[in-house]
């Protein structure tokens, strides 16, 4: 076993962990940083199978921003995808975890992989429903594209 300590600088906090591992084990990436509030996402293209997948029927999708959001990053996509965030706060802690999820729809073939604008947004609460206030926030997203395609990025939230 060695020790190993991950850290990204994020604002003023340094983000850590602190815990053995060994040396077989694989480390977590944390993914790119998505740098302002908007991301286009454009590597994979529409699958019917795909969306599917991560898109079941009777999901909602996420293509405005709900009403009472304290923060939310604009998400542009050509494909459906299952997005899970991470909450964290200036201590390291998690203290939310939610899901969100995109599809396309009424598309032709040639309008199939056209960009379309979904959100990823949160409503400034911890998982047990109170609010956190202003603060910075690190979210750490999950994509999932379907048919094994996942893209992980990071983002420095501001809740005013």
């Amino acid at each position: 076993m060695r020790r190993v300590c991950l850290a990204a600088f994020w604002a003023v906090a340094l983000l850590a962990c602190d815990k053995k591992v060994s040396t077989t084990e694989v480390v977590y990436d944390p993914g790119s940083w998505i740098i302002d509030s908007n991301q286009v996402l454009d590597e994979f293209r529409f699958s019917t199978a795909a969306c599917s997948e991560v898109f079941p029927a009777g999901s909602q999708s996420a293509d405005t921003v709900p009403a009472g959001s304290a923060a939310w990053v604009k998400v542009v996509s050509t494909a459906c995808y299952r997005l899970k965030v991470h909450v964290v706060n200036s201590d390291s802690d998690t203290v939310r975890v939610f899901d969100t999820r995109f599809g396309i729809f009424n598309r032709t073939e040639d309008e199939k992989n056209r960009g379309v604008p979904g959100y990823a947004a949160w409503d400034g609460r911890d998982s047990s429903g109170k609010d956190l206030g202003p603060g910075r926030y690190l979210w750490r997203m999950e994509f999932d594209f379907g048919m094994g395609r996942k893209r992980h990025f990071r983002a420095d939230i501001w809740v005013p």
